[in-house]
């Protein structure tokens, strides 16, 4: 069984490699576009909330792809549960040096990006039992648009956005490499990318039109928190399921399944290197006025220092700092013959 899991995670590694580094690239952007440019500059607003809408749905399939192997809770611990505590614990640090107001909320982990990682140890923990249901896709959809209607999905323990983005794991979870190759060969595949394209920029149009926040896209709040009432909200977040799996789609059968000069960045865990450290610096570079610079209030800059981003951060040298970090602390706090990080 686990050969051949091995054998159909690796069927497409470049492109799963790739797709992965486009999507790291997207965080890193999205986010840097977010602190200065988005509140000037509406066309980069435009960009900024199609961006959102299937980003992290997209990233957290690709994890869900890459989650099949039989899981061991004390790797995951180590692998994800501590990079969330550090994780979590510089972004505070660094904002309370920055003057921002933040209390120090470890189960509510508001105004970092370390939720994802919460998120995927408890994904990964749950997916074999929830996996084997029927119908699991169309079921946990459901499940997330009703949770929308309700209050107590909130930010603690990322318990809404567990719930919303569930779909998406689940689905790349489930996904075969068959699927793929199916994909590839589809003769029509292109209009798969231009239908996703139309529905972004219908959502999109639709959210700045009426002066609606990206909230309902970030998934920790209900509707009513997104200025949208039950019937909105959740017609908006059936709509970015399916734009969201037709980008995935679109992705899957069009992206080049061969080594690139960037594919690097999506191997041997690299990705999460970069997740970590790149927004605790891009808010060091705020506080210190880089960002406010006129010169990098461009897109096209910012665009170039986010590709600068995951080049360095996602560089041999960086992932052995990130990696050996890991191995210090578990040495420390396990007992253990082995203290591999993964």
């Amino acid at each position: 069984m686990s050969q051949k899991m091995d054998r159909q995670e690796m069927s497409y590694s470049c492109l799963i490699d790739n797709f992965k580094v486009i999507l790291i690239f997207l965080v890193v952007f999205n986010h840097i576009i977010a602190f200065q440019l988005v509140k000037i500059d509406k066309m980069v607003k435009y960009i900024w909330y199609a961006i959102y809408i299937f980003h992290m749905p997209a990233f957290i399939f690709v994890s869900g792809y890459l989650s099949k192997k039989t899981q061991n809770v004390l790797k995951n611990v180590k692998n994800l549960l501590l990079p969330y505590v550090l994780g979590y614990s510089l972004t505070w640090w660094i904002q309370v040096w920055a003057g921002n107001k933040m209390d120090y909320e470890l189960l509510r982990p508001s105004g970092t990006v370390m939720w994802y990682v919460l998120a995927l140890f408890v994904y990964r923990l749950t997916i074999e039992a929830f996996g084997k249901i029927r119908f699991v896709v169309p079921l946990s959809i459901i499940f997330a648009l009703w949770a929308g209607t309700r209050m107590e999905f909130s930010t603690f323990l990322s318990s809404s956005r567990i719930v919303v983005f569930f779909p998406f794991f689940v689905a790349g979870y489930l996904w075969k490499s068959e699927y793929i190759e199916m994909l590839r060969k589809l003769k029509g595949k292109w209009n798969i990318l231009v239908l996703a394209v139309f529905l972004l920029l219908a959502i999109t149009n639709y959210m700045i039109s009426r002066e609606l926040p990206v909230d309902i896209f970030r998934g920790n709040h209900s509707y009513k928190a997104c200025d949208l009432d039950d019937l909105q909200g959740i017609i908006i977040r059936l709509l970015t399921y399916f734009a969201s799996f037709l980008v995935i789609l679109a992705s899957l059968a069009l992206l080049p399944d061969r080594k690139l000069p960037l594919t690097f960045i999506g191997s041997g865990g690299k990705t999460m290197g970069i997740y970590f450290f790149h927004y605790p610096i891009m808010i060091v570079m705020n506080e210190l006025l880089i960002l406010k610079i006129p010169e990098l209030l461009n897109i096209w800059v910012l665009f170039g220092l986010s590709l600068l981003f995951i080049c360095v951060l996602g560089s041999l040298p960086v992932n052995w700092v990130y990696n050996s970090i890991l191995r210090t602390i578990t040495s420390i706090l396990f007992k253990s013959k082995s203290n591999n990080v993964v």
